[in-house]
């Protein structure tokens, strides 16, 4: 095993004393330390128990060896005091490979039978030669050490504190990453609709001190919404990035908002968030979750509960969302952490949790013309989902009455975030969503803009709703009746769209979002 190298300048030993004093409910920076091994580590071996060690003195050890398989594989153990990570990294691609082979030759062979038992013997002798010839060879090589060490440099690198990239305009961070001050948030990484940003920005604006960011996976961001960083698919898979990862969330955030219930660390540990628990919980980082929509939203609870459900039990899409939230129900239900949803019809799905309301900037949907004033009305609809929306069930009557020449219909699809201001503010009446009986962003845009919002409210929503939201409650059967009583009375409608824009600065400028993220984050809003 190569000397401790220790990636902080403090002595380990020390800091983990004042690491274990500290109370368990408080940040505690966890000194990072990097060992290396030059040959694979079992929990019995040396190596092991020196890492072991220095974690339960309190420190973050990265214990990196060979690896005896042909990719990178990481597992941690987590105690009240300190995490051992063990790093498995392939030195030798030629020869992992061939431990590989002989490795899954064995696993091949599993079941009963006389000829089964003697090929597998044969096998595992196999893979015992394989192993033997390669350490050998490796115990030979006079540079195996120094190619041990360069194989291991990426992922120390990314393990140490990372600076380059501060949280907030008036961060800063301390290059030994040591705790942040003050309460700091990070939200991440799905950004639903620009949601985890518009959060982020309302916690800063409404609650002093507290500054958050968002981390956004790229791949779902394909309109274009505000992030503050930008992650690739290639980097949410890859061992390098995530240690960065890990190591940005240690020193930068005292608080993580998972969106989805998707990890923080990437798929470091696992798919979701429960695997990084232990080791927030062990650096004293608060973790709550935050919900979206589709991705714990029960389709067949939905289907039972509300008319005109989308969640048809013979539809490829509805059996793809029922699996997967037949797998992450669970997972969220044994999680006991702060749970928040974007709107109040998961409160049906997650019964733990709290409407987290979402946020729009009133000043950029404020319209100065008023609606209705066409003798043609423009109504807009922009599915995000065509399915999610009820699309099927509204157009056909939409369309009978747009070549009726009672509207003009306008359907968008495609378009970038920062060009739907302008779009909603060219409409006079905008409609949301038809099926889930709960309104979303674009029912809070269109009445920041001021426009007349038609969506579906079923009534398990509406008691969990102030009494006075201005839009027209209408369903796929009656959609059509509201749309020729909207035409005939303009001037009610009118008055219930001007109502609007004070709706939205009383429930989602992002005030009471940010009031209900401060028990959370621990602070007085």
């Amino acid at each position: 095993m190569a000397e401790t190298e220790s990636v902080v300048t403090e002595d380990a030993a020390d800091a983990g004393e004042a690491a274990g004093a500290v109370p368990a409910d408080t940040r505690r920076p966890l000194p990072r330390v990097v060992l290396t091994a030059d040959a694979p580590v079992g929990t019995s071996g040396p190596e092991f128990a020196a890492g072991r060690a220095l974690a339960d003195a309190g420190n973050y050890v990265l214990l990196a060896a060979p690896a005896e398989a042909a990719e990178v594989s990481t597992t941690a153990t987590v105690s009240d005091t300190g995490v051992l990570r063990v790093l498995n990294v392939p030195v030798d691609a030629d020869a992992a490979a061939e431990i590989s082979v002989a490795r899954s030759n064995v696993a091949a062979l599993a079941g009963s039978g006389l000829v089964t038992g003697l090929r597998r013997k044969l096998a595992r002798r196999k893979l015992a030669m394989v192993r033997e010839r390669v350490w050998q060879a490796a115990a030979a090589d006079p540079h195996w050490g120094e190619r041990c060490e360069a194989a291991y440099r990426p992922y120390a690198d990314a393990f140490a504190p990372v600076a380059e990239a501060p949280v907030g305009e008036a961060a800063t961070v301390d290059a030994k990453g040591s705790t942040p001050e003050g309460v700091v948030l990070g939200i991440g990484p799905t950004n639903m609709a620009g949601q985890g940003y518009e959060w982020a920005r309302a916690v800063e604006r409404g609650l002093p001190g507290v500054r958050a960011e968002t981390f956004t996976l790229s791949s779902g961001n394909t309109f274009g919404f505000a992030a503050d960083r930008t992650i690739s698919t290639d980097d949410w898979l890859s061992r390098t990035w995530q240690l960065g990862q890990l190591a940005y969330v240690l020193d930068n955030y005292s608080h993580v908002l998972a969106e989805c219930a998707m990890p923080p660390f990437g798929r470091l540990n696992g798919p979701w968030a429960n695997f990084d628990l232990a080791e927030l919980a062990a650096a004293g980082v608060a973790v709550g979750l935050a919900f979206h929509g589709s991705e714990i939203r029960d389709p067949a609870a939905q289907r039972a509960r509300v008319p005109f459900s989308p969640f048809d039990p013979d539809h490829e899409l509805t059996r793809a969302l029922q699996s997967k939230v037949d797998r992450l129900g669970p997972v969220v239900r044994a999680m006991d952490v702060p749970k928040f949803v974007s709107t109040p019809d998961l409160l049906h799905d997650v019964p733990d949790a709290v409407w987290l309301p979402v946020v729009v900037d009133p000043q950029v949907w404020a319209a100065d013309n008023k609606p209705l004033r066409r003798e043609r009305p423009v109504v807009v609809h922009a599915p995000s989902s065509p399915f999610t929306k009820g699309t099927g069930l509204i157009e056909p009557v939409v369309e009978e009455m747009h070549d009726a020449g009672l509207i003009e219909y306008r359907r968008i699809k495609g378009v970038q975030a920062s060009e739907m201001p302008a779009l909603l503010a060219d409409a006079d009446i905008v409609l949301d969503q038809f099926v889930f009986g709960s309104y979303g962003v674009m029912s809070v845009q269109a009445m920041a803009a001021g426009r007349v919002t038609v969506c579906y409210l079923h009534e398990s929503v509406t008691e969990h709703l102030p009494e006075d939201v201005p839009m027209v409650n209408a369903d796929p059967d009656t959609l059509g009746s509201e749309l020729e009583r909207i035409l005939a009375e303009r001037d009610e409608a009118g008055k219930l769209a001007a109502r609007g824009p004070a709706y939205v600065r009383d429930n989602h400028d992002g005030t009471r979002s940010a009031r209900v993220l401060a028990e959370f984050l621990g602070v007085t809003p």
